[in-house]
């Protein structure tokens, strides 16, 4: 016979609750400690896919002799690219002749294993007369996982021509924020290492006189709270109609991003205090939110020829 002092005594309701508020506390302690074990896991991540995007740049220009384009122009004679390029060719550009094809994002895709998408464009056409197939295919390396990755709703724009699939990096045109010469927004033309270009070339980099290290390729695009998948701030990436899908400007007038609820068209990672770029000489940089926009001007511009200070 068991004695009742024998018994294996259970919790009381007050042993319970304490054990319960232990719990608690070590979860708590240990999120945040999780959270930033994903977030240094998203930022390499999305290291990587700008050093595949500025590789495939790079091995573009060795096939080509130049950089893809910020977008292409279509057009018979170089005439017409040097107007849009140079305000001493004339001040009335644009004129509404132009007409204005697929972007950097489309000219890459061979080069980062995507030639099968590649294969559905067709570069003798604006982006609303392509196959919605081809605009509609979204590409992983496009996206930074610490916003979305290629599953994530919405896929596809809206307020454009016609939905397009979206993508989280942008190429840099330089200061102005434009990729052609506007007399009407800007005296300057561009200046950045992407601008408007003919048969698939835009900038070459012996033109990158500031040297390719201190010259912003590609950067992560600030995509505002609540306009995800919303045209201007994130439309499609290969939308060359509407040069804000797929560019942004850096400088004195384009700072970066400091809040997910900025609403400006700016450069601007989803990370903690982060931009990342990457350069016209392949290297990725991590730029405060808080950089200079004067050291900004002079990263973004081609052929300045001023002295960079340090930047990361």
């Amino acid at each position: 016979m068991t004695s009742l002092s024998g018994r294996r005594r259970g919790f009381t309701l007050v042993e319970l609750l304490v054990v319960i508020a232990i719990i608690a506390v070590l979860i708590a302690l240990l999120l945040p400690a999780a959270q930033k074990v994903r977030e240094a896991a998203n930022l390499t991540t999305c290291s990587n896919n700008l050093k595949q995007l500025g590789l495939a740049c790079l091995n573009y220009n060795d096939n080509f002799g130049a950089l893809p384009p910020s977008r292409q122009l279509f057009a018979l004679y170089d005439e017409e690219l040097q107007e849009l390029l140079n305000p001493s060719k004339t001040d009335e550009e644009p004129d509404g002749d132009e007409n204005l094809g697929p972007t950097w994002a489309v000219f890459i895709l061979p080069y980062i294993e995507q030639d099968n998408l590649f294969k559905l464009f067709d570069l003798t056409k604006d982006y609303k007369l392509q196959d919605p197939a081809a605009v509609g295919g979204g590409v992983p390396v496009y996206f930074c996982p610490s916003r979305r990755d290629v599953a994530s709703e919405p896929r596809l724009s809206t307020g454009e021509a016609q939905p397009g699939a979206l993508g989280d990096y942008g190429a840099c045109t330089g200061t102005t924020g434009l990729d052609i010469y506007d007399s009407a927004l800007s005296p300057n033309p561009p200046n950045g290492a992407f601008h408007t270009g003919l048969r698939g070339k835009g900038v070459r980099l012996a033109e990158i006189t500031d040297g390719t290290s201190n010259t912003l390729l590609i950067g992560e695009k600030q995509v505002p709270t609540g306009k995800t998948g919303v045209a201007h701030w994130d439309c499609s990436m290969y939308d060359g109609d509407a040069i804000l899908c797929s560019t942004r400007g850096a400088g004195i007038n384009y700072p970066l991003a400091k809040s997910v609820q900025d609403t400006r068209v700016l450069f601007g990672g989803p990370h903690m205090s982060i931009c990342l770029f990457v350069c016209a000489d392949g290297s990725v940089h991590r730029l405060s939110p808080d950089t200079d926009p004067v050291t900004l001007e002079l990263l973004s511009a081609i052929n300045d020829g001023q002295e960079i200070p340090a930047f990361e």
